[in-house]
């Protein structure tokens, strides 16, 4: 009988133990490989949990440009840790939309967020390039993954971001439309040379807007996008063609440009603007605004936030400004050791600043003369004097007798002096401002008293400490230009304390308004009693110490002029502006006996005399009503003096 099974062949010993040594290393890779899947697993579910929460998506904004205006809305400067000007897509070019599509992602209105064709085209190509050193690198992210990284995630080069970017991107394509996604990428990506976005690019490179792009401009931008430092115009214009032309080619075959198209374009040269310099207009005014607005809304806002902020200042009286200074200081500033300057000139019916130069060459230095500099203002702290004497019932023609006076501070003796270090005998308090005598300023001071001085010019805009001695009345005391320039608009406006105003309105990115500045005028002075001091004021132009400053319309002013020639200053105004003006060094060393009449009071003259060229001439509308006779004057003598101020102890 034929047996039904086949004889089973035992193992030998060594085929045993070879079957076990592979079931084994079966069983050790399956769990191994079981392991290393629930690890990989709970590292990508880490990542993922670890992701931007989709409930904050949409209050994160990339950071905008914060954009700075003058009065005539020219942009005076712009903020930005990122230069972007966010716009929807529809101010974007259809020629640049669709030219950073065929470059970047040509599927990207069929995928789903990610693409396996481009990650794998990508590694092969990385692969190819490790042989091939030349070959160009190729990233395998959608358009979409890049929206993902740029607006939520760090440029590191990992798998844990990877990931994310994978998962967000996803995301991103459930919660918003394709053009949503390519609206925020064309806003977000750089394009090189400092530009953010498709419309800071526009302006850096082509000086207009993204929505005004041609086919040949859109298809530059979107070629230098792989490597725009590399790539971009100012760095090698022939690169950027052969970008260009690669990408117009891409548009041709895909059917997105015609032939006719495709030729002119391909053959019109690359047309950029000059590439700018960081300069800036008004640059120490600009500092002061830029500090007012971190002071009020913080840095980040500042930097980040897009505001527009639309400011006080005039370029044309700004350019008229630095011209003066420059012109009278290349003249003069050598031959009479002046190594810096301030300007500072204020509306005086609103308290907007309408020029500031705050030195001569802020390159080479960025200190703020206009509103850092602590200097004495010699005698242009008199008129201070003399408005407190007007206010006590004095009038212009009352009379001082100069004589020799010495006073004794810290045991020691001081013997002030005028400035022809004579005595002029009995003088009106008219000719006694009018001449700047020292003397008889001390003894009307004296008179008065020191404290209800100081309450005027405080409440006249001096903040500064002013130190309660008779030194006062030949300005000893420190003060900043601008708060000179300030104190004296309230006499060129009829006794109106002004708050001095750089910033008129700033907005937000999306137009709300945060800030609105109105002029502030506060009554604090009477005006028969400020009419009564600019009369004498205006004759210190035409007759007293300040006759370089006669422009041949009405104003006033006075000149200042501190100890050993360190200072020397001239404040007038006219019904329109108030202007100030400081001379001297940094280091306190002395000009070669430069007064407050000569050298200040000449680029007073040149900055109002063109400032005001083409405003119809006008006086001051309170002096209309005198309250005194300018006939009833006792002049007992008329000195023959030089038109300069004496100097302080």
């Amino acid at each position: 009988m034929r047996k039904k099974f086949v004889k089973e062949i035992p193992l030998t010993k060594r085929e045993r133990l070879i079957f076990k040594i592979l079931k084994f290393f079966l069983l050790s890779f399956t769990i191994l490989l079981l392991l290393g899947i629930s690890i990989f697993v709970s590292y990508v579910m880490t990542a993922i949990k670890e992701a931007p929460p989709i409930d904050k998506w949409m209050e994160l904004r990339p950071s905008e440009t914060t954009f700075i205006y003058s009065s005539d809305n020219k942009i005076l400067g712009k903020l930005y840790t990122e230069n972007r000007i966010i716009v929807p897509l529809h101010k974007i070019s259809a020629y640049l939309q669709k030219a950073v599509i065929v470059s970047e992602d040509e599927g990207f209105y069929t995928h789903s967020g990610i693409s396996l064709r481009r990650i794998i085209g990508a590694i092969w190509n990385d692969i190819l390039a490790i042989k091939d050193p030349n070959r160009n690198i190729q990233g395998g992210s959608t358009i979409t993954q890049q929206v993902a990284r740029l607006l939520f995630l760090s440029l590191e080069r990992t798998i844990k971001r990877k990931i994310q970017e994978i998962y967000i991107a996803f995301k991103l394509e459930k919660y918003y439309t394709k053009q949503e996604i390519l609206e925020m990428y064309l806003n977000l990506v750089y394009w090189g040379n400092g530009a953010y976005g498709a419309e800071a690019a526009a302006q850096t490179y082509f000086g207009k807007s993204a929505k005004d792009l041609s086919l040949e401009e859109s298809a530059l931008l979107a070629g230098i996008l792989p490597a725009p430092e590399i790539y971009n115009p100012y760095r090698s214009l022939e690169r950027a063609k052969l970008r260009r032309d690669m990408v117009l080619k891409k548009l041709y075959d895909k059917g997105y440009i015609n032939e006719k198209e495709f030729n002119k374009a391909y053959n019109s040269p690359i047309k950029v603007i000059p590439k700018k310099n960081s300069s800036y207009s008004a640059p120490y005014f600009l500092d002061y605004v830029i500090k007012e607005l971190i002071e009020r809304f913080g840095k980040d806002t500042v930097y980040r936030g897009g505001l527009k902020v639309y400011t006080t200042i005039d370029l044309n009286l700004q350019k008229l400004a630095e011209d003066s200074l420059r012109k009278i200081i290349q003249k003069y500033g050598k031959d009479y050791n002046i190594s810096q300057v301030a300007l500072v000139s204020i509306e005086t019916s609103t308290g907007y600043i309408k020029a500031w130069v705050g030195g001569l060459d802020y390159s080479k230095s960025q200190f703020d003369r206009v509103s850092q500099a602590m200097r004495q203002p010699g005698s242009s702290f008199k008129p201070f004097v003399y408005l407190t004497a007007l206010q006590r019932g004095f009038k212009p023609s009352d009379l001082i007798e100069e004589k020799e006076i010495s006073y004794k501070f810290n045991n020691k003796i001081w013997k002030p002096k005028n400035y022809d270090e004579k005595l002029h005998g009995t003088v009106s308090l008219e000719d006694a401002l009018k001449y700047s005598y020292n003397i008889a300023t001390i003894i009307l001071l004296e008179e008065i008293g020191v404290g209800d001085v100081i309450k005027n010019a405080k409440r006249m805009g001096i903040e500064s400490e002013l130190e309660p001695s008779l030194a006062l009345a030949l300005g000893t005391s420190v003060v900043t230009p601008l708060e000179l320039t300030r104190a004296y608009t309230a006499l060129a406006n009829g006794g109106f304390r002004i708050t001095p105003i750089a910033i008129l309105r700033v907005e937000d990115s999306k137009g709300n308004i945060l800030l609105n500045n109105e002029p502030q005028l506060v009554p604090i002075l009477d005006k028969d009693v400020v009419a009564s001091l600019v009369r004498i004021m205006k004759k210190v132009i035409q007759e007293g110490t300040g006759t370089r400053a006669n422009i041949g319309r009405p104003c006033a002013g006075k000149t200042g002029t501190t100890d050993d020639y360190r200072d020397a200053w001239f404040i007038g105004f006219t019904p329109e502006l108030c202007t100030g003006v400081w001379v001297g060094n940094d280091d306190y060393s002395k000009t070669k006996k430069v007064v407050g009449g000569f050298i200040p009071a000449m680029i007073w003259k040149e900055f109002m005399s063109n400032a005001l060229k083409d405003k119809p001439i006008k006086d001051f509308d309170f002096l209309y009503q005198p309250t005194y006779s300018e006939s009833t004057i006792e002049k007992t003598k008329t000195p023959t003096i030089e038109t300069t101020e004496t100097l302080t102890p």
